[in-house]
């Protein structure tokens, strides 16, 4: 707990100047509003810089006498030989911009003035900045700096940055670039960024300048690890495609495992090349998770009737989350589903794919997704995080079903039935803890007694 979230009780009498500043320190955050000003003040008057901290945390005093004190001592404290002592003082300046009840606004202005004429100073007395702080830090920097020079490398140094926010900030600040060829070389840098959200605003601003060497540019980035920065690149392009797909086809074709792989399979789909099926076909195994995904979504794409229920089934039986995803989007996304007994066979069969199994079948029948929820519990040696998927789901079928009008086939019925009769078992003492600890929710029978199941 932050030292001024303690209040300490009111003294029977104050004499400020006889006390130490350990003991003013604790007096203000006394319940008495008098001996708060009264410490406000003499600690004004001693004009130690040990107080900066004390006043930041006292201007949202509820008392005005306090607050005004305070805001005057803060600001006899803006001098250049106490840059350490504000250093120090970073979290209680953090305090006081989170301030509402209390106009601070010319506080603020005043105090954003003092550090970015000392922000090298303020930087390296700092004992510790998190990165909201260092954000702040930069944003000074960044008010500071005129145009020109010093404000390119200090866009350059920001952009380039593993912190999303800093970096966006740069992007939006590069307007302020006066020279064309400043802003060039701006974004050129900002498209080597570490973030592919920056890359790919970068390569959004270059592909549409007209002075600049967008097919350079195009043959540098068309390869990128970012999805984002493939497609614009490709589609901003008419010219170059076949140049585009004969560079994805001779890294298609290279025997060892290469990671340009994903993106040349990538280029290929975007250029709407008959030869990318194939090339997915062939890659559908790859020890690389992401390009096995992209293959298995490209084959996907193109599968028809029968097919589709293959290729999900294979998909489900992946190794890697990521890849079983692409059959509940799929799924998601108004295919049709396949037979909800083979779906939920594999779910039984392979715990790690219980909880793709319940998404797929929320696409379809409610009473298969009760049945496969039950099968679960009946099956038992559930992991923890299954059972609160479980617990999860129950209660979102209970509240699914209000709207529910689906009734169920005779032998989903008696299928249901003969589970609810062994509730007792399914939630005793030999399963796992995690599972529905309160048991089933009191909508669920209302609801089989609704459709005469029980």
């Amino acid at each position: 707990m932050t030292w001024w979230k303690n209040r300490t009780e009111a003294v029977p009498t104050l004499d400020a100047s006889a006390l130490a500043f350990s003991e003013l320190k604790e007096l203000a955050r006394s319940y008495d509003g008098y001996q708060r000003e009264s410490v406000v003040a003499e600690l004004v008057r001693r004009q130690d810089p040990g107080a900066i901290a004390i006043l930041l945390v006292c201007v949202d005093d509820w008392v005005p006498g306090v607050g005004e004190a305070a805001k005057k001592g803060l600001a006899s404290f803006m001098r250049d030989e106490f840059i350490d002592h504000w250093a120090n003082a970073l979290p209680e300046v953090a305090f006081a911009y989170r301030i509402r009840r209390t106009d601070l606004r010319a506080l603020r202005a005043a105090i954003e003035t003092f550090f970015a004429r000392n922000i090298d100073a303020l930087e390296r007395q700092a004992p510790g900045l998190d990165d909201a702080m260092r954000r702040w830090t930069f944003t000074l920097r960044l008010q500071r700096a005129n145009a020109g020079p010093v404000l390119l490398e200090l866009l350059t140094q920001g952009v380039l940055s593993r912190d999303p926010p800093t970096a966006q900030l740069c992007l939006n600040a590069a307007g302020r670039l006066q020279s064309l060829s400043d802003r060039l070389k701006f974004f050129e840098i900002a498209s080597r960024a570490c973030l592919p959200r920056v890359r790919a605003e970068a390569a959004r601003v270059l592909l549409g300048e007209k002075d600049f060497d967008v097919q350079r540019f195009a043959r540098s980035m068309c390869f990128d690890t970012s999805a984002v920065v493939r497609s614009l690149v490709v589609n901003s392009l008419a010219a170059s495609r076949d140049e585009f797909a004969s560079r994805a086809t001779e890294i298609l074709e290279l025997p060892q495992v290469d990671a340009r792989k994903t993106a040349a399979l990538h280029v290929l789909h975007l250029l709407q090349d008959s030869r990318a099926t194939g090339y997915a076909r062939l890659l559908q195994a790859s020890k690389v998770v992401s390009l096995r995904r992209l293959a298995r979504w490209l084959v996907l794409s193109v599968a028809k009737d029968e097919e589709v229920d293959k290729e999900l089934m294979e998909i489900l039986a992946d190794a890697s989350p990521k890849v079983r995803r692409l059959a509940v989007e799929h799924i998601r996304r108004g295919a049709s589903l396949p037979r909800p007994d083979a779906l939920m066979r594999v779910g039984l069969e392979r715990q790690e794919v219980a909880t793709e199994v319940m998404a797929m079948l929320r696409s379809g029948s409610p009473w298969d997704r009760l049945l496969f929820v039950m099968a679960l519990m009946e099956r038992g040696g559930l992991s923890g995080d299954l059972c609160h998927a479980l617990t999860t789901e129950v209660d979102a079928w209970s509240k699914a079903m209000a709207n529910c009008y689906v009734p169920p086939k005779e032998a989903q019925k008696a299928a249901v039935a003969a589970f609810w009769s062994r509730r007792e078992e399914l939630l005793s003492q030999g399963r796992p803890s995690a599972l529905l600890p309160y048991g089933f929710p009191s909508e669920m029978e209302l609801h089989l007694r609704a459709f005469r199941i029980i």
